[in-house]
C-alpha cells in the first residue's frame, strides 16, 4: 500500500497571539488552515526550545524524555561539565525518527538539537544539525580594520580607496582570495582554511562593508560532527553552503556589542532565511525520504529582539520575517502528502533582565575569577531553565557542599530570591519550589518555576549588574520559558490527504502519536493521538 510522504516543518518561536494578527496576510499558512486542521498549541515547561523540542520530538513530557534544561545535571559529572541539552547523549525516550527508521520507513532530520551524534546508526535513518558546524570559541562575528588583519589564522590585507574596500585574504594553506567591497555590500560566501581551537578546519563566512570597518559574519566550518552521512553533508556544502553561505541565526551578539547596527543585523536574519530554504529544499527534494523534519529559526531570532518594543516598525520586520517563513512553507508543500507545521513556543514582552548567577554572586555562593567561574569556591550555580542546582559532595563531581549544610544552603538562596523585589514593590521571581533533600538526576535543588512577566533571566556571568534594562533594536526585549502565558503558546497545522477540517486546541507532545498513526505504528507516550484531524480512512500501510 502507498506511504503517505509527511513532512514536519518546525517554525521555531511562532506565537499564536502574533501568528493570529498576520494569518490572513500569509497566503500558504491561511490556506492550509482553511482547508485542514488549525489550533493553539501548548508547550511544556520550561518553554525552551532544546526542552519543548525533545517534548515534540519524543511525545514525553521533559520528566520522561530527560531534556529538563539547557544544561543537565547528573550525578558524577561536576557543575562546570553538565550533559548538553543539544545532544542525543542527554535524550532518554525515543524521538520519532528512530521509532520510524526502526519499522523501515526512510527516514530525514535536517536539524534537531538531539539528533546528534548517532546513537542509533540504521542504514535508513540520516541526521543533520548545521548547528553543531559552529564552533563555539570560533564562530563570532569580527571585524576587519583597514591596515593587516589576522583572524582565526587568516591573514587579511585591507584598503580602503575610491569609497571601495580591497580586501586580500590568505589562509592556513597559502589559498588567496581578492574581494572588492563597497559600503553597505555583501560579499559572496567565501571558504577558506581557517585556524580553531589549533586545528586547521575548512570554514564559510561572509563579509559586509560597513562605514569604518568591514564585518566578518560568524564562521560555520565543515567538520564531521553535525551529519551522519559526509556524502551528503559534502553535497550540501558544495552545492549549498559554498553558493549561499551558512548563517544560523541572526548575529543577536554583534548587534549588542554594538559591532553591527540592527539593518545589518536584519541583513543576518535574511541570509539566515536563504540558507535554510536552499539547505531544506536540496536536502528534501535530491533524498528519499518517507518521513522528514525540517526547521526555520528566524521568527524565534527576530521576536526576541522586538517583540518588546511597541512601535509600529517594529512590528512590521516581524511581519516581514513570518511572510518569509510563509514563503518557506510555500516551498516545501510539493514534497509531501501530509504537511505538519508547528512551533516550539510562544513569546512574552519584557522590560528588564536579570541575572540570576550574579545574584548568587552577591550571596556569596558562586565566585568569579576574571571572566570564568572558579568551580573550586561555587557553591550553588544557575544553569538555565529555571535550575539552580547545589555544588553538593559526593553527587557532584568536585562537590563541595557538605550534606548537612545543604538545606540550610537552599533556604538562604531561595529566601533570597524570594525577597527581590523591583521599584514598584513586584516580586521578580514568582514561584519557586526548593527541595528539602538533594534533588535526583537532571532536576534542581532550586526551581524558578514562574517569573514576572517583565523580566527575562539569564545564567550570563558577563556582567557588571544584577539587573538591567533592555534597549529598543539593541538587546532582547522578550523572552519565553518561564511565565505560562503568550509564551507557551504555539501553533499547529495539519494538511494533506491524511487530515480533516477543523479547529482545535492541541499539546507538543500530541504531535508524535498522530504522526506515528499515520504509519501505522503506536508507542505508549505523554501524549495522545488527535484523533479528531484524522480522516477516518488512513491510507499509509502499518509495518
Amino acid at each position: 500500500m502507498h506511504i503517505l510522504k509527511t513532512l514536519l516543518i518546525v517554525l521555531d518561536g511562532i506565537s499564536y497571539s502574533i501568528f493570529e494578527q498576520f494569518r490572513y496576510n500569509l497566503q500558504t499558512m491561511n490556506y492550509l488552515i482553511d482547508n485542514g486542521s488549525y489550533g493553539k498549541l501548548e508547550s511544556v515547561f520550561p518553554a525552551i526550545t532544546p526542552v519543548a523540542l525533545a517534548s515534540l520530538f519524543s511525545g514525553d513530557l521533559p520528566i520522561n524524555h530527560g531534556i529538563t534544561s539547557p544544561k543537565i545535571f547528573v550525578k558524577g559529572n561536576s557543575l562546570s561539565k553538565p550533559l548538553s541539552a543539544y545532544s542525543s547523549l542527554a535524550l532518554k525516550a525515543d524521538p520519532v525518527w528512530y521509532i520510524l527508521a526502526k519499522k523501515g520507513y526512510k527516514v530525514i532530520v535536517t536539524a534537531a538539537p538531539q539528533a546528534l551524534p548517532d546513537k542509533w546508526k540504521l542504514d535508513n535513518l540520516t541526521l543533520l544539525d548545521p548547528y553543531k558546524g559552529r564552533i563555539k570559541e570560533c564562530s563570532k562575528g569580527y571585524i576587519i580594520s583597514v591596515g593587516e588583519n589576522n583572524i582565526l589564522g587568516l591573514n587579511i590585507k585591507m584598503e580602503f580607496n575610491n569609497e571601495e574596500y580591497i580586501i586580500k585574504i590568505t589562509d592556513i594553506e597559502n589559498n588567496n582570495v581578492i574581494i572588492d567591497l563597497k559600503k553597505k555590500q555583501w560579499s559572496k560566501p567565501i571558504e577558506a582554511v581557517m585556524k580553531c581551537k589549533d586545528k586547521n578546519t575548512k570554514g564559510i563566512f561572509m563579509l559586509k562593508g560597513l562605514d569604518k570597518y568591514v564585518y566578518m559574519s560568524p564562521p560555520a566550518f565543515l567538520i564531521p560532527s553535525w551529519s551522519n552521512n559526509s556524502e551528503l553533508q559534502r553535497q550540501v556544502w558544495d552545492n549549498v553552503i559554498k553558493k549561499h553561505g551558512m548563517n544560523l541565526d541572526g548575529d543577536y551578539f554583534s548587534l549588542k556589542s554594538n559591532l553591527i547596527s540592527f539593518e545589518d543585523y536584519y541583513d543576518t536574519i535574511k541570509l539566515t532565511f536563504n540558507f535554510f530554504y536552499n539547505y531544506s529544499l536540496f536536502i528534501l527534494k535530491n533524498n528519499q525520504w518517507d518521513f522528514a523534519i525540517t526547521y526555520l529559526p528566524i521568527i524565534d531570532n527576530i521576536q526576541h529582539l522586538l517583540y518588546g518594543i511597541n512601535d509600529s516598525k517594529s512590528l512590521d520586520y516581524i511581519f516581514q520575517t513570518y511572510k518569509m517563513a510563509d514563503e518557506f512553507v510555500k516551498a516545501h508543500l510539493e514534497l509531501a502528502e501530509n504537511v505538519i507545521i508547528c512551533s516550539d513556543h510562544g513569546i512574552n514582552k519584557i522590560k528588564k533582565r536579570v541575572y540570576i548567577n550574579k545574584i548568587l554572586e552577591k550571596l556569596n555562593v558562586l565566585k568569579i575569577e576574571g571572566n570564568n567561574i572558579d568551580w573550586k569556591r561555587t557553591k550553588a550555580y544557575y544553569g538555565g531553565g529555571g535550575i539552580i542546582r547545589i555544588n553538593l559532595k559526593n553527587r557532584e563531581k568536585f562537590g563541595i557542599v557538605k550534606a548537612n549544610e545543604f538545606s540550610k544552603l537552599v533556604k538562604y538562596i531561595t529566601n533570597n530570591l524570594e525577597k527581590m523585589e523591583d521599584s514598584n514593590n513586584e516580586k521578580i521571581f514568582t514561584v519557586i519550589y526548593s527541595n528539602e533533600s538533594p534533588a535526583d538526576d537532571r532536576q534542581g535543588d532550586i526551581v524558578i518555576m514562574s517569573v514576572n512577566p517583565k523580566y527575562s533571566i539569564s545564567n550570563s556571568i558577563d556582567k557588571d549588574t544584577i539587573i538591567e534594562d533592555v534597549i529598543p533594536y539593541n538587546t532582547i526585549t522578550a523572552d519565553h520559558g518561564y511565565y505560562k502565558d503568550e509564551d507557551i503558546k504555539g501553533i499547529v497545522i495539519f494538511y494533506g490527504k491524511s487530515f480533516k477540517r477543523r479547529r482545535i486546541n492541541a499539546r507538543i507532545i500530541d504531535i508524535i502519536p498522530t504522526i506515528l498513526k499515520i504509519y501505522g505504528t503506536n508507542v505508549k507516550v505523554d501524549g495522545k493521538v488527535l484523533d479528531e484531524v484524522l480522516k477516518d480512512e488512513l491510507t499509509s500501510s502499518p509495518k
